[in-house]
């Protein structure tokens, strides 16, 4: 999966016009690209290095049980677009 960070709006104005994109393991030949499309909403300039997506590698979906609760007891990380820039 290739999905935009939650601060790439914020810090470039574009938006991923697909939504979130999904690879799968077929896509594995030498001239294979994964390519996140964007649609730029403002004047913007993304340099080498800039963080605007992330991919998530995963295995199948396995068979997951939910369990209802009130609170999930764990800290608040600061909301979106929280963890800063590199």
């Amino acid at each position: 999966m290739i999905v935009p960070r939650s601060s790439t709006f914020k810090n470039f104005g574009i938006i991923q016009t697909n939504h979130m994109g999904v690879i799968d393991e077929s896509y594995c030949g030498d001239e294979d690209l994964w390519m996140m499309p964007v649609l730029a909403v403002r004047d913007t300039q993304v340099r080498v290095n800039d963080r605007i997506c992330q991919f998530r590698i995963q295995k199948h979906q396995p068979h997951i049980l939910f369990e209802e609760t009130d609170s999930l007891h764990n800290p608040n990380r600061g909301g979106f677009g929280s963890t800063g820039k590199q």
